[in-house]
């Protein structure tokens, strides 16, 4: 569906950063069965509202075809992320007080990683989850409704919990299309008094100063700074009482808020606003060199790909995040790049293939096995423990790391 008014403040002041093209949907990965059929590709450009500072897409994929039943991605697979995701529980105990016998919803909450990290801390937990990663998540123990959440949702939760003393939302409050509808089932389900709404978002400033232009694709409908995030939630009966900068997916904000109107916000709102404008995040000037330099980095990455290949050495890929469908996509990375991806044997995508570009996800062994001349590190924002970790495992050719600007590491 295409969009003319921002998402958040229905502005019609939206002005066009940069086009990545047209790309498959980064988690509906297909079979060899599925790559001889046309494939369905869908816009990709990315605008800024000049009203309220909102970077957005301007064209909105249906939530049940981006989050299908089979969605291949886990995010116990990701070690680094897990020990990120199970610090927010602590951070929140720490910094807040729930009274006796808290309860966290999580929404979005895949596999139940997070709620794991409230269940050591005696939360009570509930987790919503609309795909079939639900079933994961109970069978590690997690409670979990596979659901999307939405009122009807809420109010089948309502019926059945108590009031929450958190409700969180890690790394979805960027997907949510309907996003007025979501926030009013949160108030229907949070306790006014002492419960918190906590969202960890990727956060624009981090997308901004690493080129993180692979971050772009249709399930990250928004990408916030804090101020669109304090007009939003203000407009709900929200007040934001805590934001920090986290290193989750390469730059994250978490932003607490609340409906208890008493609860008075600490300085790091107004720290983060305040840094927000004096880095020119928003002015035009900020995102006009942010696609030129886009453009540098595609063009420098192309170089060294292509003269690789003219060498006849051999590219294999390490990691298949959703994100590296972006950049395959707009750097026009095929089969004639990169020979397949290696992943991990636990996960969900082997055996598949990239959309569009129809690269092949193999188990790792393979990697070990053949040992290519280079490997193009797709989870570059996790690049130096996968580094690490794959000289350990015995791979003895170079890296490449993509991004901000392409490097060849030895």
């Amino acid at each position: 569906m295409k969009i003319k008014n921002c998402q958040i403040c229905r502005s019609k002041k939206l002005k066009k950063v940069i086009s990545l093209g047209s790309t498959g949907l980064c988690d509906t990965l297909l079979t060899y069965e599925q790559t001889k059929k046309n494939e369905k590709s869908y816009p990709l450009n990315l605008f800024r509202c000049e009203n309220c500072q909102l970077l957005q897409l301007d064209f909105i994929v249906n939530n049940k075809e981006l989050f299908h039943l089979d969605y291949p991605y886990k995010t116990s697979i990701t070690a680094p992320l897990v020990k990120l995701l199970q610090s927010t529980p602590s951070y929140l105990k720490k910094k807040f007080n729930f009274g006796s016998n808290p309860f966290a919803i999580d929404i979005g909450s895949n596999d139940g990683t997070l709620l794991i990290g409230f269940k050591k801390l005696k939360f009570k937990t509930l987790g919503i989850e609309p795909t079939n990663i639900a079933k994961i998540a109970k069978k590690r123990g997690v409670n979990t409704i596979q659901r999307f959440f939405n009122l009807e949702t809420a109010k089948i939760v309502k019926k059945k919990y108590k009031k929450a003393s958190v409700i969180i939302g890690t790394n979805l409050f960027a997907h949510v299309d309907k996003l007025d509808s979501f926030i009013k089932s949160v108030k229907m389900l949070l306790d006014t008094r002492k419960g918190v709404f906590v969202t960890e978002s990727h956060y624009a400033v981090d997308i901004v100063d690493d080129l993180q232009y692979d971050s772009i694709y249709h399930e990250h409908l928004r990408f916030y700074l804090v101020k669109p995030l304090v007009y939003f939630m203000e407009k709900h009966g929200f007040k934001i009482i805590d934001a920090i900068r986290i290193p989750n997916y390469r730059g994250s904000i978490r932003i607490t808020a609340t409906l208890n109107k008493n609860i008075k916000p600490n300085n790091s709102v107004k720290r983060i606003l305040d840094y927000e404008k004096k880095r020119g995040f928003y002015s035009q000037s900020k995102y006009i060199k942010f696609r030129n330099d886009i453009i540098k980095s595609k063009n420098k990455l192309s170089k060294i790909l292509n003269g690789i290949k003219k060498k006849g050495k051999n590219i294999v890929g390490i990691g298949c995040p959703g994100r590296c469908i972006t950049l395959l996509s707009y750097c026009k990375i095929n089969r004639d790049i990169l020979d397949y991806i290696a992943e991990q044997s636990s996960s969900l995508k082997l055996n598949l293939f990239t959309p569009n570009t129809h690269i092949p996800v193999l188990d790792e062994s393979n990697f070990f096995e053949n040992q290519p001349e280079y490997a193009l590190i797709l989870s570059w924002h996790y690049g130096k423990n996968i580094m690490k970790n794959l000289r350990k495992k015995g791979y003895k050719g170079k890296f490449i790391i993509p991004m901000p600007f392409p490097k060849i590491i030895n």
